[in-house]
């Protein structure tokens, strides 16, 4: 059916046209070509009617010559007789003589003034011509044929003859019928090959039909074949890159419009007029209103469900009808409810006129809603620290700002607190960062149990803490308030099984009366703070301008010292030790000594807190224990040497590592060094110390405890540690033997020490009868000014070459000469 279809809608109309073009080219060249035969033909009678002529002159020749016409008659006769084509003959001599000869009869004229031939007067030439009526027949056309009478050179006159024309009109019509017959010949073999690609054509046709009518149909799978001819292959594969392109945009199309569609942005898409063509479903859900209820819609009435306020309509519908408008981004708030408000970004945007023809515009919301809380979260955050919850410094200092501010406009006060965990490091490095940061919050819990709710409490950083205490700045109830923090500093933290015992430093600084500018406020209460921890920490100090000269010194001394550790600062003197019973040296004390390059001889009691405070304290300790091992190795004697640890020092974890490297490094074996450690670092501390004295002391090293006597330990405690020597501090050696609680407390040590098979040391004695009290207690080694004041390496040396027991005790932390 598709086949007749194309035909009679295509081939038929192709055909005709081919047909009818085909006909008049042929008739068109029929009649181009019939001058051309007629001219042939007529040359073809020309030729028959001089051949007659010829034979008729010769045979007649003499007899026109001699005018015996009755042989020309009879001659003649015979010839019209045998030759029906030839209708008549005319002889006419120049002498006006004529000769008419039919078929019926003859006859001889005289012509005065006849008409000449116009042609050339030879034997060849002639004239013919084609006239419609001949008079002499009754044919109504014919031939009429002429040429000159030539007799032996003689011009007689003219000869002329009447021709029939049948044969001539009878090929004539042969001709056209020829013409005919070819022509529908030609049309048939033209149209019966036509037919026969028709068919291919059609059947190729009808394939690129069927492939277009599946794409029409949404088919886009569909593909025309390519094995078709010429321009049908080159229409098919055409056709199948459209398909394919149109399969591509399509899937890509789908995939936009179920992003489109599936998106969480809620999504409008306006016409031209302005009126909703689209919604996808993010929309319909977040508006709870199904999509027939936005068909049509207009903008203004868009805005309505928006809640949208008016003036933000009209400012929204101003700027989308401005010339050049393209997009824009505004910020809305959607009440669904009074408990649920959502904030929407809501972006506007024109379509480009090469992307829609008809224009139009859409809008895109986006739920922002999230992204606002967690902006508020982190403003929240910005000011909070989050381990302690207490206001950070970034919170502090907008606080101060605003006291400052307050109290010189009213001409009012406030009071500024610094304080700062004592020996917090302390912990934080033996007992992990864990642990240390529930000492932290515990810090800021402790500090708003102790201070008013209305005042500002801060965490600056690491163990640093603030409070700003408005409206008070008289020094009574600031003491009050700082005595109420460091109670609570005084109860015990339990954290993980370990019981820890916490202290504060304190820094105080009032408004106006310490300072009028925040920058000022801070750096007194920080100062303030600094001399509390000078002054043995666990209490508090007002900010005095005494304490910036003290705090320069401070700082001079320390790095003053941190440039000694590498220069010719530092050096070593030794104090001995004597056993009373045999008046030999058993032991030696190194004393640090440090000579400052302006200031001169600085005491020990004055560098050594610094050092431990800024953590220099490290560093020089392992600067004395690697003078000692080269002092031993100079001496090469057997001397046997101890050093004094500090607790800083004993809380890494590679410093026993630390020591055998260097026992290597010098050739030293532990045995000839006794390491001390003062009785807080032993005691406090002991459930974390107690693995590593265990470790030295299985590396060779003696063990002993300096200063015994001034902490705050129990003697039981000397059982459970690895100790093997005790020396008594000089603060009891000065009180014996009067005071009889000192003597008691001695009393009581020595014998202690004697149960334990622990040797006891006699510091700081200067007085025969200390000596004598300590000898007849049981106390025989004795360190003093009595016996010996500190000396340089080699007058040392050259004393101990003479005694009998030999020993050098280290001690970097002392406070003054023993």
């Amino acid at each position: 059916m598709s086949s007749a279809m194309n035909k009679s809608t295509i081939f038929r109309h192709l055909f005709k046209r081919i047909a009818l073009i085909l006909l008049v080219i042929n008739v068109l060249f029929s009649l181009v070509l019939l001058p051309i035969y007629q001219d042939r033909l007529i040359k073809m009678i020309a030729s028959q009617g001089d051949t007659f002529a010829n034979s008729t002159i010769a045979a007649c020749g003499e007899a026109l010559y001699t005018e015996d016409y009755s042989f020309i008659i009879s001659y003649i006769n015979k010839v019209l007789n045998n030759t029906p084509e030839v209708l008549f003959v005319n002889f006419s001599s120049h002498q006006g003589e004529i000769v008419e000869l039919t078929s019926e009869g003859w006859s001889l004229q005289q012509a005065e003034n006849r008409d000449v031939l116009q042609l050339q007067r030879t034997q060849d030439a002639h004239l013919i011509d084609h006239v419609e009526n001949i008079h002499k027949a009754d044919l109504e056309s014919g031939f009429i044929f002429s040429k000159p009478i030539i007799i032996s050179g003689y011009d007689w006159g003219d000869f002329t003859i009447g021709l029939s024309d049948l044969e001539y009109q009878s090929l004539l019509a042969s001709y056209f019928r020829n013409v005919l017959l070819f022509s529908l010949m030609l049309v048939a073999i033209t149209l019966l090959l036509l037919h026969g690609s028709s068919l291919s054509l059609s059947q190729q046709l009808t394939k690129l039909r069927e492939t277009a009518s599946q794409l029409a149909k949404g088919n886009l799978l569909a593909r025309a074949p390519t094995d078709a001819i010429g321009e049908i292959s080159l229409l098919a594969n055409t056709l199948n890159g459209m398909a394919i392109s149109l399969d591509e945009n399509t899937r890509h199309l789908r995939r936009l419009a179920r992003l489109v569609q599936d998106t969480n942005d809620a999504i409008a898409i306006f016409d031209d007029h302005g009126q909703v063509i689209y919604v996808n479903s993010a929309l319909t859900s977040f508006l709870e209103e199904d999509t027939e209820h936005f068909n049509g819609m207009n903008l203004e009435k868009f805005f309505v469900h928006l809640k949208i306020g008016r003036n933000k309509q009209k400012e929204l519908q101003n700027e989308l009808s401005g010339r050049g408008f393209h997009d824009c981004t505004t910020d809305v708030t959607f009440k669904k409810t009074r408990d649920r408000i959502f904030h929407l970004t809501m972006r506007i945007e024109k379509f480009d006129l090469h992307e829609v023809e008809s224009g139009g515009f859409f809008i895109v919301l986006s739920d922002i809603t999230r992204r606002k809380q967690l902006e508020q979260e982190l403003e929240t955050l910005a000011y909070i620290d989050k381990l302690t919850q207490l206001p950070n410094r970034r919170y502090f200092m907008d606080r101060m700002n605003e006291a400052v501010e307050e109290a010189e406009m009213f001409n009012g006060g406030f009071t500024l607190i610094f304080l700062d965990v004592d020996n917090f490091k302390i912990i934080n490095d033996s007992l992990g960062h864990e642990v240390g940061d529930q000492v932290l919050a515990d810090v800021g819990w402790r500090m708003q149990e102790s201070l008013r709710t209305d005042d500002t409490i801060c965490r600056l950083g690491g163990d640093e803490f603030t409070a700003i205490i408005r409206g008070v700045n008289d020094y009574n109830t600031i003491r009050r308030l700082c005595d109420a923090i460091l109670t609570k500093f005084g109860l015990p933290v339990y954290i993980n099984d370990h019981e820890l015992r916490t202290s504060a430093s304190i820094g105080i600084v009032t408004f106006p009366n310490d300072g009028i500018t925040t920058k000022e406020l801070i750096k007194n209460a920080d100062t303030a703070m600094y001399a509390a921890k000078k002054s043995g920490k666990n209490c508090y100090r007002f900010f005095s301008e005494e304490m910036h000269d003290n705090m320069r010194e401070y700082l001079d001394i320390e790095s003053a010292l941190r440039k000694s550790i590498n220069d010719t600062g530092l050096y070593l003197v030794f104090q001995p030790f004597v056993d009373e019973r045999t008046n030999h040296i058993k032991q030696c004390e190194a004393l640090l000594r440090w000579k400052h390059p302006e200031r001169g001889m600085i005491p020990p009691g004055r560098f050594i807190p610094i050092a431990e405070q800024s953590g220099l304290i490290r560093a020089i300790g392992d600067w004395v224990f690697d003078q000692v091992c080269k002092q031993l190795q100079e001496w090469g004697s057997g001397i046997t040497v101890s050093v004094n640890v500090s607790g800083t020092e004993l809380l890494n974890a590679n410093y026993a590592e630390r020591l055998r490297e260097k026992l290597i490094e010098y050739d030293i074996s532990a045995h000839q060094i006794q390491l001390e450690f003062t009785e807080h670092v032993l005691v406090s501390e002991e459930g974390n110390n107690l693995p590593m004295l265990n470790q030295l002391k299985r590396m060779g090293f003696h063990l002993a405890v300096d200063d015994f006597g001034t902490g705050f330990s129990s003697l039981s405690y000397i059982s459970e540690l690895p100790i093997d020597v005790i020396k008594l501090d000089k603060s009891f050696i000065n009180r014996v033997p009067e005071d009889k609680r000192t003597v008691a407390v001695v009393k009581s040590i020595i014998s202690l020490a004697q149960s334990l098979d622990i040797t006891t040391v006699g510091e700081g004695v200067e007085q025969k009868k200390q000596m004598e009290w300590l000898r007849s207690n049981g106390c025989h080694i004795i360190q003093g000014f009595y016996c010996h004041k500190p000396m340089a390496a080699n007058s040392l040396h050259n004393l101990v070459t003479r005694g009998v027991a030999h020993a050098v005790v280290t001690d970097i932390k002392a406070g003054s000469e023993k």
